[in-house]
């Protein structure tokens, strides 16, 4: 009986990955295709300069701390015989449709498919906004490893948060945010016992993480950075500028891309908290502070620094513009 319901329970589920997959696979090929279009240092040389000088740890950080963003190509080349370019173009591709398809059962614990596949093309509607002339490609496996952290948090699965966690750090320094959403969902009380048992919890499953990134940052230290640590009055003149334009120069303005990446949706994920799911409660606050953390400590006209946080702000404003799945969740 119980080899009958697992049968039962795996059938939908491959068919509603096949369905929505291969739909997912040709939306990330048309997205690839976007980007490349807006790079076009891809394929001029400067992509293949960059990747030798960071084999050779002779690049700026943090771009030499990512040791994922430019081993996993040097993998692809060699395995498959071809160019870095195309190397990276496929890195790309893949964990693009990964993140897609993760997203896609990540929702469905709260919605039906009909609104999980609309959260999805939302997400992937308004990743374009992120692109410019840039090489900077950790973001696609930040983006899966983000996620799948994101998901082993809700599901208490410690292991696949370490897994998550560690795999991202030597991908993307931004997965270490990651243990304030741990913490917060998983606190219960300020009783000592509770409280020092997830102190405990919370420190060696974010252990290999910090480890990863401190020894590599020991190693890179002497490499120069590509900016500034401290951005925070280059943002704010910059934004203030961009409000100044003409509403006709908005649709170039890149200081205002963090406005417009979730538009309304900012407002809609808070406009009816008290009534979602606990883990999307405890999540919440992670919104707030990255994005202060990346306006003191990152240049907020790379709005492809906000899309981790889509995997908390799409569901959450889901509940406002969908609010009979509130009803259907308490039934």
């Amino acid at each position: 009986m119980k080899q009958q319901e697992k049968w039962h329970t795996a059938v939908p589920f491959l068919r509603e990955a096949l369905a929505f997959g291969s739909i997912y696979f040709f939306i990330a090929l048309i997205n690839l295709r976007i980007k490349i279009l807006l790079t076009p240092r891809w394929f001029n040389g400067r992509l293949a300069g960059n990747h030798a000088e960071l084999l050779a740890f002779q690049y700026a950080n943090n771009e030499q701390s990512r040791l994922l963003q430019f081993y996993i190509p040097e993998a692809l080349k060699n395995i498959f015989n071809i160019s870095i370019e195309n190397a990276y173009l496929l890195q790309r591709g893949v964990f693009i449709f990964l993140t897609l398809l993760c997203f896609h059962f990540y929702l469905r614990k709260w919605f039906d498919a009909s609104q999980t596949f609309g959260g999805v093309l939302f997400f992937i509607a308004v990743m374009p906004l992120s692109y410019m002339n840039d090489l900077q490609e950790s973001t696609p496996l930040l983006l899966l490893t983000f996620l799948l952290a994101l998901w082993a948090i809700r599901e208490h699965q410690t292991i696949g948060y370490v897994l998550a966690m560690a795999v991202g750090a030597l991908n993307n320094e931004t997965m270490l945010i990651l243990p304030l959403v741990f913490v917060l969902y998983n606190f219960k009380d300020f009783k000592s016992k509770n409280f020092l048992s997830l102190a405990w919890t919370t420190l060696w499953t974010s252990l290999p993480a910090y480890t990863i990134v401190g020894i590599i940052r020991y190693i890179t230290r002497d490499n120069p950075r590509l900016a500034v640590w401290w951005q925070f009055p280059e943002n704010i003149s910059l934004m203030k500028a961009a409000f100044a334009m003409s509403p006709l120069g908005w649709w170039d303005a890149r200081f205002l891309f963090i406005f417009f990446i979730f538009g309304a949706l900012w407002i809609f994920a808070f406009l009816r908290y008290s009534k979602m799911p606990l883990f999307l409660q405890r999540a919440a606050p992670l919104i707030p502070v990255f994005v202060i953390a990346h306006l003191f400590g990152g240049v907020i006209g790379e709005v492809r620094l906000m899309l981790p946080l889509s995997f908390l702000v799409i569901p959450m404003s889901f509940f406002y513009l969908f609010p009979a799945v509130e009803k259907e969740m308490s039934a």
